[in-house]
């Protein structure tokens, strides 16, 4: 929830519990490094204009940041992201198979998986 203050606005974070009571976690905006806070604002503004998420998983994707492990922000996103992704939702054209290069890339369960052999990162 956006909330307006003197230096500008803040967002904050409401949410029901499992019990049914309602939960806010205030300054949400001031408790993250700047630069992932801009990131995450041009993922919300670019989904909600429309664009599909297999292209703002590989707008993530993309991001050169400075930690690149696999627990990053960016490949925690990513990951998320990929679990709205429809099953048979076909790849971004030019996205090929690491290990045949065919382009006849899916999704499957947040996964891409190859149609002609079968490759998948996700196992």
């Amino acid at each position: 929830i956006k909330v307006k203050t003197e230096g500008g606005a803040r967002y904050d974070f409401q949410y029901t519990d499992k019990y049914g009571n309602p939960c806010t976690v205030g300054g949400l905006s001031y408790m993250f490094d700047k630069e992932f806070w801009n990131y995450a604002k041009l993922i919300s503004g670019v989904l909600r204009h429309g664009m599909p998420i297999p292209y703002v998983v590989n707008l993530v994707e993309s991001l050169r940041l400075d930690s690149e492990n696999i627990n990053s922000w960016k490949t925690g996103v990513a990951r998320a992201l990929k679990q709205f992704i429809k099953d048979c939702t076909r790849a971004p054209q030019g996205e090929r198979c690491e290990n045949c290069n065919s382009e006849s890339l899916v999704y499957q369960e947040g996964c891409l998986i190859c149609l002609e052999c079968g490759h998948s990162k996700c196992g």
